[in-house]
C-alpha cells in the first residue's frame, strides 16, 4: 500500500521547499511525491531537478491547479492520493493518521487534516476522531482509489482553481462517500498563497462559484429553536439532513439541556440561551448577525411563536418553517 501526494507547482521556491522538507520529515506511511511544474520560473525548476524519488511532470504553460491535479490523478496507481498545496506543511504523523481514519471507516472516502484554515489548532489526544464535512478543501485532500474510479476526476470547467474541491465532494457524496475529518491529523496551510499572483482573482472566485451555485443550488443557513419537549431523534433527523446537503444548520438550546446531536458535523452549530425569554433571545441573536452571516430559514416547534415570527418576516427576512412534535 502507498499513498501518492501530488502537489502542483508554480514557482514558490521557498513555500515549496518547506513543505517537501515537511513532507520529507513527517511522513510515516509509504509515499512518493508526484510534482507537477506548471511553468515555473529557472530557480524553482532547477530545485524540483535535485529532489529524488519523485515523478516529477513539466508543463511549458501553466495549466492552473485544477488541470495540474488531474495530471498527476492520472500518473498515480497508488490506492491513496493526497492532494496537496505546495504553501502547506505537514506536522508528525499527518498521513498515517488520515489512512487510518479512513481504513477504520470504511464509508470515507475523502480526508482533511485539521488545520488553521478550518480554524482549528493543533490537536491533541485526538487519534482515531473524525468530523463529518460537508466538503473537503483542497490544500490537502487524501482520496481512495474507489473514490477516483467511481467519481472521477476534477471538473476543469472550474480550471485554474476555486470550487473544484467542494464540486468534488458534492459529485462523491452522490456516489455514496462520506467525507471527514481526521481530527488528529495537522497540516498548516498558508492561506492564499496559492493563487496571490493570479490576476482578477476575486473575479475568478466569483464566476466559478456562479457555475458551482447553477450546478447545485446555494447552501442556506437554518435556525433551529429546539423546544425542551422536542424528541431527540427528530433534532438530529434535521440537523444532519441540513448538515449532508451542505446547510449550516444552527440549533438553539435552552442552556443546561443535553447536547442532542451525536453526529459530530461541521456545519451543525450549538447555541445555549438562557431559559427565561428564551424565543425572544433566539430572535435578537438570528437579526443581530451580519447580512453574510444571515439566517435564511427558522425553524420552530411552537406554533404560536412561529405565526409571531411568520407576522414580522420584513424584520428578520427569513422564511418561518413551524414543525410541533
Amino acid at each position: 500500500m502507498r499513498c501518492d501526494i501530488i502537489i502542483p507547482v508554480w514557482d514558490q521556491l521557498e513555500a515549496t521547499r518547506r513543505c517537501i522538507v515537511s513532507i520529507r520529515e513527517n511522513t510515516d506511511y509509504p509515499y512518493r511525491l508526484i510534482i507537477i511544474d506548471n511553468a515555473s520560473g529557472e530557480e524553482t525548476r532547477n530545485y524540483l531537478h535535485t529532489l529524488a524519488d519523485i515523478l516529477l511532470i513539466r508543463n511549458e504553460e501553466n495549466a492552473g491547479f485544477v488541470k495540474a491535479v488531474n495530471q498527476g490523478l492520472r500518473a498515480s496507481n497508488a490506492s491513496y492520493m493526497c492532494i496537496m498545496n505546495n504553501d502547506t506543511i505537514a506536522t508528525a504523523g499527518w498521513l498515517k493518521e488520515m489512512i487510518d481514519v479512513v481504513e477504520s471507516n470504511p464509508g470515507i472516502g475523502i480526508v482533511n487534516p485539521s488545520s488553521n484554515t478550518s480554524g482549528q489548532t493543533a490537536p491533541e489526544h485526538m487519534k482515531g476522531q473524525i468530523q463529518e464535512l460537508y466538503n473537503c478543501r483542497g490544500f490537502c485532500m487524501l482520496l481512495k482509489r474507489e473514490v477516483i474510479e467511481k467519481t472521477g476526476l476534477f471538473d476543469e470547467i472550474y480550471s485554474p482553481g476555486y470550487f473544484e474541491e467542494t464540486d468534488y465532494s458534492k459529485r462523491a457524496h452522490e456516489n455514496g462517500f462520506m467525507i471527514a475529518r481526521a481530527k488528529g491529523a495537522y497540516v498548516y496551510h498558508s492561506e492564499g498563497a496559492s493563487f496571490k499572483n493570479l490576476n482578477e482573482r476575486q473575479a475568478l472566485f466569483q464566476r466559478n462559484e456562479r457555475i458551482f451555485f447553477r450546478r447545485w443550488g446555494r447552501p442556506i443557513r437554518v435556525a433551529y429553536l429546539v423546544d425542551e419537549k422536542t424528541p431527540v431523534e427528530k433534532v438530529e433527523g434535521i440537523a444532519a439532513a441540513a448538515a449532508r446537503r451542505g446547510d449550516q444548520i444552527l440549533i438553539f438550546l435552552k442552556k443546561g439541556l443535553d447536547w442532542p446531536i451525536a453526529i459530530d458535523h461541521f456545519e451543525i452549530r450549538r447555541v445555549d440561551i438562557g431559559r427565561l425569554f428564551f424565543n425572544f433571545i433566539a430572535l435578537c441573536k438570528i437579526l443581530k448577525r451580519k447580512e453574510k452571516k444571515k439566517i435564511d430559514v427558522i425553524l420552530t416547534d411552537d406554533k404560536a411563536f412561529g405565526n409571531f415570527l411568520a407576522s414580522i418576516k420584513n424584520m428578520h427576512k427569513a422564511d418561518v418553517v413551524v414543525n410541533p412534535f
